[in-house]
């Protein structure tokens, strides 16, 4: 290409970042946007194909860069530069007025003249989200950090680069300059529309349903998939600062005018009073307007305005005195539990779900909570027949939080758990909590033995039960597992509409005509999945192991595991005892595959796939005894760019059956990176931190000499 051309290209490239970055801001900042989400789309995929054709042209900061980029193994925990303070409580009036009293009174003393003045009240909305702390080095997103304890959070700046509300970089102007360094505290939520449509695909699915968009958005901020949680929708606002270098404004309400100059949304419905009864005003008309919001809101944050009162007034060990948060009361509303049932989930989570007779709350009719686990009903004593309290206190899905015992009539009965699953009758696996666990193994003789109150959760532990084989059948065939060409979700769900699958191996006994007669599938395409299906015969014992989705036996724990057993047959002769003495595998990932493989249904699965053909040898035993020096044993790597010569998931098995660990990300612990074309971040963190690198060719002239 012509430098002119490129130029051009570059121009084009800037105009649209800048026009979708505008319209950013018009959308989260102003609430005020131009253009609807179709167009906003098109600009943005107008920048993706001229990027795509330009890669030199791709910025850090640049909107595409959006969408989320490879997985990452684990998130580092970070220090906060300044405290991420927690925040007291109120849920009286007058409790709020005498904390506004006390702090005219203690400013007073500080003497006249500056604090003798009134004192200026900013008054936000409380979302019920996840707190994080956003840090900017000369105008650019470098880093995202979650609460944690306070003192230390955990770096999950993947997944916030996806969330569009949150720039990426911060536009300066004459009035509010951007400082060198700043951290910009805020909340991350999910609107409730987003949040009832996951719940409403995942209730179609049978699957269990979240209990608040606060959990699911912390589950979502915790995801080691960036593309996961950009497909999310998740929003921020923010509210509060840390470190400022140079800090130009003088209170609280000037930062906020700063951060929306910035293009950082702040959180809306936010105002400035002057004195306590409209504070109050404030708070008292927000409890009737909240729940028409769009996002979950329990409260009130007031914080005095100026800063320098605020240095006047100090902090507690745990908290502020210039800040303080108003909670409102919960939804509450007393009913009568008439029944019990349990949900399986796609994840073979047995769920309790209370029916109840019908009641009004929050302006709804409500006749059905969640109960949680066996654990939660034990120790609330939750009987058939009690009268409870149900609860929305920022709850989508209502919660019985209390049991009205002084109204028992001698009738209620006890709840008892399925033994087996609902679904299907396969085996149960029961988790109790694991601080508990640990306490009591610990210090057995000062702490109560472990018991019913302790249970956290029931799983079915058959893969093939039918409340979860669909999606076990979609993950089964994915391209990481057995990786059958041509067989996704929609060809899955024909399948088991027209009957012709209820076990994993009922695939080896399809015929090319059976899928020709399906929607979109003609004679080519059936032929090409049958052939798929017929290679994925010789995917050997871990791959299989990997993909039946047993609880806790991921890919990397099966190849692991196939390291140390020669086939399914040694594998099951293992003693429980004797899986835990395998690298990685601890007694719950151990007896979890002990009680599948002793199953009814483990050995039905594992002789249905051996009687239709498959593999359940293991590659990897095999490698490793021919190969007992490999010079990649215990060494942990990661793959970057592209390879010529290799698949990244053919290399990794490979790199893995020689004894390697293969990781998604560069740390100090890393011993080495293999970097092919292209290579990205992962190859600059591995230079700074003085990582040894290999390239294509040297990677392939070791393994020659195996």
């Amino acid at each position: 290409m012509s430098k002119s051309n490129l130029d051009e290209a570059r121009k084009r490239a800037a105009k649209l970042r800048e026009e979708i970055e505008r319209h950013n801001r018009l959308y989260y900042v102003q609430a005020a946007p131009q253009i609807t989400d179709q167009q906003f789309d098109a600009l943005l995929k107008g920048l993706q194909d001229l990027e795509a054709a330009h890669p030199e042209l791709v910025t850090s900061d640049s909107p595409t860069q959006r969408v989320g980029g490879e997985p990452i193994e684990g998130f580092d925990t970070v220090e906060h530069a300044s405290p991420m303070m927690s925040i007291d409580n109120t849920y009286d009036e007058q409790d709020l007025r005498k904390w506004m009293a006390r702090n005219e009174k203690n400013l007073a003393a500080e003497g006249g003249g500056l604090f003798g003045e009134a004192i200026g009240y900013v008054c936000m909305p409380k979302i019920d989200g996840v707190a994080i702390s956003l840090r900017y080095e000369q105008g650019k997103l470098i880093r995202a950090v979650t609460r944690g304890d306070g003192r230390r959070g955990d770096d999950i700046t993947a997944n916030a680069k996806t969330i569009r509300a949150i720039p990426l970089s911060l536009e300066s102007t004459q009035k509010h300059p951007v400082p060198d360094v700043i951290d910009i505290r805020g909340e991350v939520f999910m609107t409730f529309d987003t949040f009832n449509k996951i719940n409403a695909e995942r209730e179609a699915a049978g699957e269990a349903l979240f209990a608040n968009p606060r959990n699911f958005t912390a589950g979502t901020l915790k995801q080691l998939d960036p593309k996961v949680t950009a497909r999310r929708s998740l929003r921020f606002y923010a509210h509060s600062r840390g470190i400022v270098e140079p800090d130009h404004a003088g209170s609280f309400s000037d930062y906020l005018e700063a951060l929306k100059s910035w293009g950082v949304p702040v959180t809306a419905g936010t105002e400035r009073f002057d004195d306590a009864d409209k504070v109050w005003r404030y708070i008292a008309d927000y409890d009737k307007q909240r729940r028409a919001w769009a996002y979950p809101v329990d409260g009130v944050v007031v914080t005095i305005d100026r800063f320098d009162q605020q240095r006047a007034l100090g902090e507690t060990s745990k908290a502020p005195r210039w800040r303080i948060a108003y909670k409102y009361a919960p939804d509450q509303a007393t009913t009568k539990l008439m029944q019990v049932d349990w949900q399986v989930g796609k994840i073979g989570k047995l769920t309790p779900r209370a029916t109840m007779e019908p009641v009004e709350l929050a302006g709804t009719t409500v006749s059905h909570a969640t109960l949680h686990n066996f654990g939660y009903i034990t120790k609330l004593d939750i009987r058939l027949h009690d009268h409870v309290v149900v609860e929305k206190a920022g709850e989508i899905i209502p919660q019985v939080v209390e049991v009205k015992k002084d109204q028992r009539t001698g009738h209620e009965k006890k709840i008892h758990p399925p033994e087996k699953c609902p679904e299907c009758g396969g085996p149960v696996e029961i988790i109790m909590d694991p601080d508990r666990v640990k306490k009591v193994e610990k210090d057995a003789e000062n702490h109560e033995p472990i018991g019913d109150a302790d249970e956290t959760g029931r799983f079915c532990i058959n893969p093939e039960c039918p409340a979860q084989f669909r999606e076990k059948l979609i993950w089964f065939a994915h391209r990481g597992q057995m990786d059958i060409d041509g067989l996704g979700e929609k060809l899955v769900d024909q399948l088991l509409a027209h009957n012709l699958v209820h076990h994993f191996a009922d695939l080896y006994a399809l015929k090319a005509e059976q899928l020709a007669g399906l929607e979109r599938m003609g004679e080519k395409s059936a032929a090409n999945v049958i052939e798929g299906i017929a290679a994925s015969k010789q995917r050997g014992m871990a791959r299989v192991l990997g993909s039946l989705g047993v609880r806790h036996i991921g890919s990397a724990t099966a190849r692991t595991l196939a390291m140390h057993f020669e086939d399914v047959d040694a594998l099951m002769g293992a003693e429980e005892a004797a899986l835990t003495q395998v690298p990685d595998v601890g007694p719950i990932v151990a007896a979890s595959l002990h009680k599948y493989l002793h199953s009814a249904a483990g050995r039905a699965t594992l002789h249905g796939l051996r009687d239709a053909g498959v593999d359940l040898t293991s590659r990897e035993y095999q490698q490793r005894a021919s190969t007992p020096d490999s010079p990649f044993k215990g060494k942990t790597i990661v793959l970057t760019g592209t390879l010529a010569h290799f698949k990244r998931e053919d290399l990794k098995e490979k790199l893995e059956g020689l004894g390697a660990k293969v990781s998604g990300s560069v740390s100090k612990k890393t011993d080495f990176v293999i970097a092919g074309e292209e290579a990205g971040s992962k190859l600059d963190k591995a230079q700074a931190l003085g990582v040894e690198v290999w390239d294509e060719a040297k990677l392939m002239a070791t393994m020659k000499k195996l």
